[in-house]
């Protein structure tokens, strides 16, 4: 009889080490322990959604391991996660700061062309009514 080759080599005489792939798949595992044909097709369908999870919950987990932290949205009045008054006073204050700042800019942009003309229009009639009494 032909000697089986593996690609990797066991780790011990018992095979290969799992990951551990929690309760509900141990539980299937020492079902199944025997043969997959002692349990019923229901069985073996609840053994396949077991692995399925459990392979799932372990890549998911292993994914968000490279990946960095995520703040969570903060649901309060001040949008800051500051749990002090005087920070909380100071992250209310910066952002009404921010949008007194960004207001002209965003008041610009609402404009239509037709009020832009208007006020370039009534720039220049200033100007030639200063520049005609400098004349003057």
């Amino acid at each position: 009889m032909a000697k089986l080759r593996y690609r990797h080599a066991p780790t011990d005489a018992s095979g290969p080490e799992y990951p551990s792939l929690g309760a509900t798949f141990a539980k299937w595992r020492v079902k199944a322990r025997d043969a997959l044909r002692t349990l019923t097709r229901a069985e073996v369908h609840a053994y396949g959604e077991a692995v399925e999870r459990a392979i799932v919950a372990l890549q998911r987990s292993e994914a968000q391991r490279g990946l960095t932290p995520m703040a969570p949205k903060v649901r309060c009045a001040s949008g800051t996660s500051h749990n002090t008054g005087e920070a909380i006073h100071e992250a209310v204050r910066k952002q009404q700061r921010d949008a007194l700042l960004a207001w002209p800019s965003q008041a610009r942009r609402a404009r239509p062309d037709h009020a832009w003309r208007e006020m370039y229009e009534a720039a220049m009639a200033e100007k030639r009514a200063s520049a005609m009494a400098e004349a003057a």
